[in-house]
């Protein structure tokens, strides 16, 4: 008498055919998860710059806002358009945070982002009676780096050992 193995055949191939299941979905977590883990990491980097971005931003105007202030005191103490440009000279002479060009009329500073960014803003500043009574205007405002960026050129081979 012959016997039939038909016993393997309806409980060993759905058995393979589950766990081969099971294990690809296991695969597909996992793959998802540290999907999930990078968006995350890049989402709270990208907001950490941001925030402090606008960090800096704020700084900045409020910044322009105290030399808003300072350029209207100034235009009331200054009798003519060169003693209001020296006044400005000299508060540039003492901060050291600002840079003056006599030339173009304009008044530069930084803020910094983070260790490796600053917000450069430059104002041009206008005697009050002309350009209808305004001081300044902002001609530049974006960020720059402050360092160079090295890459990694080296190799690392196998040695033995």
């Amino acid at each position: 008498m012959k016997q039939k193995h038909t016993f393997f055949v309806t409980v060993g191939i759905p058995s393979l055919f589950l766990i081969f299941s099971v294990l690809c979905l296991c695969v597909l977590a996992l793959l998802t998860l540290g999907s999930s883990r990078s968006g995350l990491n890049t989402a709270r980097y990208s907001m950490e710059q941001t925030e402090k971005y606008y960090n800096a931003c704020s700084k900045a105007t409020e910044t322009v806002s105290e030399i808003r202030n300072e350029l209207s005191q100034y235009a009331d103490n200054a009798s003519d358009e060169a003693k209001y440009f020296s006044l400005i000279q000299a508060k540039a002479d003492t901060d050291r945070n600002f840079s003056w060009d006599s030339t173009k009329h304009t008044l530069t500073f930084s803020t910094e982002i983070s260790d490796t960014q600053q917000l450069c803003t430059v104002l041009e500043i206008f005697y009050p009676a002309k350009n209808n009574g305004s001081v300044l205007e902002i001609r530049q405002w974006n960020t720059d780096l402050t360092n160079s960026w090295d890459p990694d050129t080296r190799q690392n081979l196998f040695k033995g050992e």
